[in-house]
């Protein structure tokens, strides 16, 4: 092959370069058909087959690159005027290889399509979820750098996972960890004694992995790259800390809660509680109830509204919710009429935020006023005994709530209606999608638990029934 002439040598690049063209024009009509059979079904035969196809391809690829290699050593023992200008071809010509074999041109940096996509998903989920999931994937970010999008490899996220899995839950709170990345807040917490709860497999997987999958699905789709966690999700470690189950308030735990809140002289630390236990919303949902949505339906039936929009500074805002079924009207115990809550209601203006003391501290507006309730709430239950991290949280009285309707058998899609949980089933989601009138007779004549003591409440005789 060394007494090969610059022609012959020039002709066998040529024919090789013609067959780059062809693997290259076949790859991507295979691509093509292969999309469109996904479009039909997604099934794992055929992402099987596509992950075999690029096996070969690449296979291919390689051996060309090693014929590339051959040539280039040919090349060699031509005189300097031909060999100069046959070696600048088979750069080009690898070059080219090279940048198929590592995944094509590249793409973005991260950083900055991160910026694009949390812009898109504006008005297609809370502004709270858009942030959060964008914390997360720049945590990401911190650990495995910022690069363009088509860079990363399955084993960053994997080794992302298994830093997760020994990072402390609640690092930025504290003191300890402060000014650490996530892989120097972990490799610290095990050399404690005392090491500080980590983070639970169920919160890696839906706080971390969860937004990471889908902001990768979206920019393999913009920018014509696969993504890495296309065909396999990264593994938690057994080490990782199993969930904790959230579980209800007993009717002892209850009847000191409702003991002390019932003294409280702010609206939202005396209602909530209550509100909660006997309704099953989300504390978020309480928050933001206005003046104008505590209302009757009917002459006896009281309901709290969250399908209509929030009016804020006389401009209708609309009302953030957590999703679709938590757009609901919720029904009000009738016990209630025996309290002062529909008189606290009625000294509120339409647009008055029912509990205003929640979104002010001191003088200063408060960002979060949900997440800062929750806390203030749970602040309470620990002072009061009856708080344990994770497990029973002013969370709890939503389960609670869940509880006391089962007991007392309330349809169950009734319940998810009340609670504005999902429904179980396609025939579930037929029908009226908010409670009935019926349905809200039921419920606010929900029979309560055996024992439960809401005297530090009732401040009215009950109601006759006319």
């Amino acid at each position: 092959m060394t007494d090969m002439s610059r022609d012959e040598l020039v002709e066998e690049l040529q024919e090789l370069l013609v067959q780059v063209l062809a693997d290259a024009e076949a790859t991507i009509e295979s691509l093509r058909r292969q999309r469109e059979m996904e479009v039909r079904t997604v099934t794992l035969r055929l992402q099987t087959e596509r992950y075999r196809d690029q096996l070969d391809m690449q296979d291919r690829l390689k051996l060309l690159g090693g014929a590339i290699d051959g040539l280039a050593k040919t090349a060699e023992s031509l005189p300097k005027s031909q060999r100069d200008d046959i070696a600048a071809q088979i750069a080009a010509l690898s070059a080219q290889v090279q940048q198929v074999l590592a995944g094509g041109p590249d793409k973005p940096m991260l950083l900055d399509q991160l910026e694009v996509w949390t812009g898109l998903r504006k008005d297609h989920a809370q502004d709270k979820k858009v942030k959060t999931d964008a914390n997360r994937i720049r945590d990401f970010v911190e650990y495995a750098g910022d690069k363009p999008v088509n860079r990363y490899r399955f084993s960053d996220f994997q080794s992302f996972t298994n830093v997760l899995a020994r990072s402390p839950a609640n690092m930025t709170k504290e003191r300890t960890f402060r000014g650490m990345t996530r892989a120097q807040a972990a490799d610290h917490n095990d050399t404690l004694k005392e090491r500080f709860p980590t983070l639970t497999g169920k919160a890696i997987e839906t706080n971390y992995l969860s937004p990471l999958r889908m902001f990768f699905k979206t920019m393999a789709a913009e920018h014509d790259f696969r993504s890495p966690l296309a065909d396999m999700s990264p593994t938690i470690p057994n080490t990782a800390r199993d969930s904790v189950v959230r579980v209800p308030f007993t009717v002892e735990e209850l009847n000191i809660w409702f003991k002390a809140a019932a003294q409280e002289k702010r609206p939202d630390l005396k209602w909530l509680p209550l509100l909660a236990t006997l309704t099953g919303a989300r504390v978020g949902e309480l928050i933001y109830l206005q003046g104008k949505d505590v209302r009757k339906i009917t002459d006896t039936l009281w309901v709290a509204d969250l399908t209509t929009d929030l009016i804020i500074e006389g401009e209708e805002t609309e009302r953030q919710i957590k999703n679709e079924t938590s757009r609901r009207l919720f029904a009000l115990h009738e016990v209630l009429e025996q309290t002062a809550f529909y008189d606290h209601c009625a000294k509120r203006r339409a647009d008055d935020w029912l509990f205003p003391h929640a979104f002010k501290h001191g003088k200063e507006l408060v960002k979060d006023p949900a997440d800062a309730a929750s806390k203030r709430l749970n602040g309470r239950l620990e002072k009061l005994g009856i708080h344990r991290p994770y497990e029973t949280t002013f969370h709890s009285s939503r389960h609670t709530a869940k509880d006391i309707m089962r007991v007392a058998k309330i349809d169950p899609r009734t319940a998810d209606r009340q609670t504005g949980h999902a429904m179980k089933s396609a025939g579930d989601n037929y029908g009226k999608k908010t409670l009935l009138v019926e349905e809200v007779e039921v419920l606010v004549a929900l029979k309560l638990p055996e024992g439960l003591d809401l005297s530090p409440y009732i401040t009215k005789p009950k109601p006759r029934l006319t």
